[in-house]
């Protein structure tokens, strides 16, 4: 998975490559700061997670050309969702061999589970962040003076 970023000196990017991280990252990560090892060793193991589960059991659908509607407007035209292993399969270019070993690798994958876990993990990684962040809040927070102590001293 890469995380991409904008184009040096261009102000204009930003939008563009957030919709692109929005796919994935962004909505499963979040947009929580993760600086910690605990947090590199938990989000190793939801990006694995994560593209079993668009490659295998998620539907998408590609765009095949543009037609017009009863306007005249035109019109984006897709073809019917498959997911990327399915589109893999029909596209004729892997071996045998190779269509046994994926096939066999999507036998052992449980959605349920898949998604039982993608969300254990977010979970921990929520309370990781929260956790920092009233770290942070608690050192950040303005606190008003005592006046009483203020008084004595003064006194």
């Amino acid at each position: 998975m890469f995380f991409t970023r904008s184009r040096p000196y261009k102000s204009n990017d930003q939008a563009t490559i957030e919709s692109k991280n929005g796919h994935l990252v962004r909505r499963y990560g979040f947009y929580h700061r993760y600086d910690t090892p605990a947090e590199l060793d938990l989000l190793t193991q939801l990006w694995p997670l994560v593209n079993d589960r668009l490659n295998f059991f998620t539907p998408t659908k590609k765009p095949i050309g543009y037609g017009t509607d009863k306007l005249g407007r035109r019109k984006r035209l897709y073809d019917q969702p498959r997911s990327p292993y399915r589109r893999l399969l029909e596209a004729g270019v892997l071996s045998p061999a190779q269509e046994h070993e994926l096939a066999a690798y999507k036998a052992t994958l449980k959605p349920t589970r898949i998604a039982r876990q993608i969300t254990e993990l977010q979970a921990e990684l929520t309370r990781l962040a929260a956790t920092k962040t009233r770290r942070l809040e608690d050192q950040l927070t303005w606190r008003a003076p005592d006046i009483k102590a203020l008084k004595i001293r003064a006194g």
